[in-house]
Formats: C-alpha cells, structure tokens, sequence
C-alpha cells in the first residue's frame, strides 16, 4: 500500500454542514460490538458481475452477511446490516462491500462521504431468545433481510478468517449531468486493535425478500455455509485510494 500522508489542517468544519459538522474526524472507536454473521454460496457469475476490477473476484462464490449492534465513538449506538465479499488486491485478501443498511444517519453520512461504504438508512432488530441470535432488516415497511445463528458450539478466530482490509467503490457524481462524476475510486481501509470475544458457530439460515427499492433478493443464496456470533471491539481509521477510475 501506499505511504499515508499526513493529515491535512483547516479551520474548517471537517463535514458539511459548517454550522455543526454531521461527524468528525477517524479514527472511531467501537466498544461492545456485538454481530452475527451468516455465510453462503451464490451462484457462479454473481460476483464476477458485482465485483469490479481490478480486484478479483473469490471462485467461491462466496457471499456474508453480517447484522451488529455497534457503540462508537462520533456515530453513537447503531445497528447495521453489511453484505460483502473476500476479494483479491494483487493477490492480497481483502474484503469488498456491497451494500449496508443501518439506522443512524451520522454513520451513514460518514460511511458514504470518506471511506465510500455504500449505505443505506432502514430500521432494524438484533436479538437473542433462547439459543438463537436472530437479525432483521425493514426498508419500505418490507423486511428484506432476516438472519438467525443457532449458538450450537464454541469455535475460534480461525475457523472465522477473514482480513482486516476493507474495501469499498466511493462513487460521486459531478453536480451536472454533462459532466463525468466527481470521484470514482476503490477506498482501502485496515481496523486496528481489533479485540474478539467468544465466538459461537452453529447452524444459520438467511432469506432476502423482493422490495422495489433494494435488490437484495437478486442475490441468490445456493448454500449456508456457516453462522457465527461474538462481540469485539475495534478502531475505524482513516484510508488510503487504491485506485482510481478517473486517473
């Protein structure tokens, strides 16, 4: 990766509007994390489709979908719904996120304004009965993501895997029509002091219901691969540009 430079210094607000900034600067701290997380076999061709160059797509298939309940330093308490993909960077590991739904609007301004995190405000339900820990996601007055974990055994950080690079297509487009968008690159961003409790595994199930307003549903689900819950806590910093389309 490229060498960050340092921060730049202004008397500006750090984030629109002047008068009283929506956020603030990274780094974030997120503190009692608690998630889920469900993953699955699409179909070939899926990601290959939905995974733009010049990161490679996995071969796979493989898809997550995750629904946690966060406390963070600038955004405050919120529940978001993230589906994302492993990917490769020049053969680095990486993962690449499609699409997020959440309930507070300060980390949505920040997740789509600096890092490019392609959100989207909904309502949203995380709890725990009996042994199963289950999450949904309303938009439109339709729930179109439910997601349960049965807690059947203890696992590790391994069986979990994964990368701490987070990758995310930030698009904007230029105020006029005529002209070509303002930014279009891939963000990359690494979480540091990433700290994960217990972990439980267990049978999951997932379901994406059809909405005119969010297309989740043409993402098939051929196979639940597995199911997880734990808590962590972790640091959301500042990133870098990986590449840029426009360049």
């Amino acid at each position: 990766m490229a060498r960050k430079r340092a921060p730049i210094k202004s008397d500006r607000s750090y984030s629109m509007p002047e008068l009283s900034e929506l956020y603030g600067r990274p780094p974030f701290h997120y503190r009692e994390t608690e998630q889920i997380v469900v993953a699955f076999k699409t179909d070939p061709g899926v990601l290959q489709r939905l995974v733009p160059a010049p990161l490679v797509a996995n071969h796979d298939d493989t898809m997550f979908l995750t629904i946690a309940e966060f406390l963070c330093s600038g955004f405050g308490h919120y529940l978001e719904m993230h589906l994302f993909t492993h990917a490769t960077y020049k053969r680095r590991l990486v993962n690449y996120s499609l699409y997020l739904i959440l309930d507070n609007d300060v980390a949505t301004g920040a997740g789509r304004e600096i890092w490019g995190f392609p959100k989207k405000i909904g309502r949203l339900t995380l709890d725990m009965q009996d042994d199963v820990v289950r999450g949904t996601v309303e938009r439109g007055g339709i729930v179109v993501c439910d997601a349960a974990v049965r807690l059947a055994r203890m696992t590790t950080a391994e069986e979990l895997g994964g990368t701490a690079e987070w990758v995310a297509r930030k698009y904007i487009p230029n105020v006029s029509l005529s002209a070509p968008p303002d930014v279009d690159q891939l963000t990359s961003t690494v979480l540091t002091d990433i700290e994960v409790g217990e972990i439980h595994a267990g049978p999951a199930t997932l379901s994406f219901a059809a909405s005119p307003a969010d297309q989740l549903s043409t993402v098939p689900i051929r196979a639940i691969t597995g199911g997880y819950y734990f808590r962590s806590t972790l640091v959301l910093p500042d990133g870098e540009v990986l590449h840029d389309y426009l360049a």
